[in-house]
Parts: C-alpha cells; sequence; structure tokens
C-alpha cells in the first residue's frame, strides 16, 4: 500500500481519509497533512491553500469554489428543477426576488448573531413588509428573502447548502414554525435530495457527512425528519410540517 501524499510504501501507522485514501501516520501528526474541508480528501498543508479563516482546501477545491453570479444562478435553477418535480414550490416559483450572496465565515456568524463556526455555511435573512392599505385590505404581507452562503465552496456543496437555505425560505413562505430540531432537519432534506440528483465525485463523502453528523439539530433533526420522508413521501411531510404536526 503506497501513500497517498508521498507515494512511499507504507510500512507502519497511517490514516484513512473518507475517499479510501491512505498517508503515512507522520505526515498527519506533523501537520504536514490536513483533510479538505469541502472533499475530505488528504492534501498537503500548504498556505497557498489555507484561507483567512483556516480552512485548508486541495488544489481541485480550491480551484472549483463558486464565485460568480452565472454559477449561482445555473445551480439555483438546477434546485428549482429538481424542487419541482417533489413538488416543492415557492409563492414565487423562480425565486427571481431572492437575492443569493456569498459572504465570509464572519459575516454568517454576525447574520446568525452566534459566533464564528464553520459548519455554518448558510443563512437566510426573511422581512415581511405590510403596507397600512394592505393591512386595511387584509391582504397578507410581502415577504423578502436573502440568502447568503460561505464562499470558496465547490459546486455540490454549494447547491446542497442553497438547498438548505431554500427549505428556510419555503418554511417561511407557508408559515411553518418547527422547533429548531425538525425545522433544520426538514432543511437537510433539502440537501439530501439536491445529493441523489446532482452527480460529483464527492457527493458519497458529503452525503456520508450529513447521514452520520452527530450535532443533535441538524444531525438528529435530518434523521427524524428522513425517517418520516421515507414512510410518507414529499407530499406528505411537507403537509405535516404545515399543519405542525412533523
Amino acid at each position: 500500500m503506497k501513500c497517498y501524499l508521498c507515494n512511499a510504501i507504507i510500512s507502519g501507522r497511517y490514516y484513512r481519509d473518507g475517499h479510501g485514501n491512505c498517508i503515512c501516520a507522520s505526515h498527519y501528526e506533523q501537520k504536514e497533512a490536513v483533510q479538505c474541508f469541502s472533499c475530505g480528501a488528504f492534501t498537503y498543508n500548504s498556505p497557498e491553500f489555507t484561507l483567512l479563516d483556516g480552512r485548508h482546501l486541495c488544489p481541485v477545491c480550491m480551484a472549483q469554489g463558486v464565485n460568480s453570479v452565472e454559477q449561482i444562478q445555473r445551480i439555483k435553477k438546477q434546485i428549482l428543477y429538481f424542487f419541482a418535480n417533489e413538488d416543492i414550490f415557492f409563492h414565487n416559483r423562480t425565486l427571481d426576488d431572492v437575492s443569493i450572496n456569498i459572504v465570509g465565515v464572519t459575516e454568517i456568524a454576525r447574520m446568525r448573531n452566534s459566533s464564528i463556526s464553520l459548519a455554518n455555511k448558510g443563512v437566510t435573512i426573511t422581512k415581511s413588509m405590510s403596507s397600512l392599505i394592505g393591512m386595511a385590505l387584509g391582504q397578507k404581507s410581502k415577504m423578502t428573502h436573502s440568502v447568503y452562503i460561505l464562499d470558496h465552496l465547490i459546486k455540490i456543496e454549494f447547491a446542497a447548502t442553497l438547498a438548505h437555505e431554500f427549505m428556510h425560505i419555503w418554511q417561511n413562505e407557508n408559515g411553518v414554525k418547527l422547533e429548531p430540531k425538525k425545522c433544520e432537519g426538514l432543511c437537510n432534506l433539502g440537501s439530501w435530495l439536491i445529493y441523489n440528483k446532482i452527480t460529483s465525485a464527492n457527493t458519497p463523502y458529503l452525503l456520508k457527512s450529513l447521514m452520520e453528523n452527530p450535532d443533535p439539530i441538524y444531525g438528529d433533526g435530518f434523521r427524524y425528519v428522513y425517517n418520516r420522508y421515507q414512510e410518507l413521501g414529499t407530499e406528505g411531510i411537507l403537509n405535516l410540517a404545515i399543519k405542525g404536526n412533523l
């Protein structure tokens, strides 16, 4: 067995990443090697591929980060197409009025009003506005949504994060009020749907990370919602959410 990084024959202890790549134990223990934040593969610990927030990326993921309006729009259309096939719709079915922004980890923490955490890859800000005339006529408040996604995410990771945030928008538009565990679990179901639709070499690793997430809110919440989804399908679980019975 050869080391994935130095190509030498491994004769002693070694470490294996989520892709099955093995490296000499000394590389990892002496911090010569790290795991890529996006794909989880071993890579050399290099300042060239270390972001200011401390994330390490492999050369491939560093080069593939989503960073343009055109990329964002293509990914958004893909998500909405897959969601429509699952009967997940929004008041504005194209979400043209939703701004999607790429920001740093500090900005996400500020908008979430929380401490900085690389586990937080996105946040959605929804605002409701009503005019006096509209209120008098009994009209619904107009909602505006702004989505913020962590920078330097590769396409499949960006798409899954955006799908998660779109499920927050769906809940907001439908007046769904769920406890955090079920709210985030339903949003992570959106990520799961995308992982099962978009083909990528990194999908198995990211899907496994989602399924095995130990977090009591995001991980346990997803597994709870996923089990209900397996029983009821998309329509059934969305109806339960709207009724507050999820």
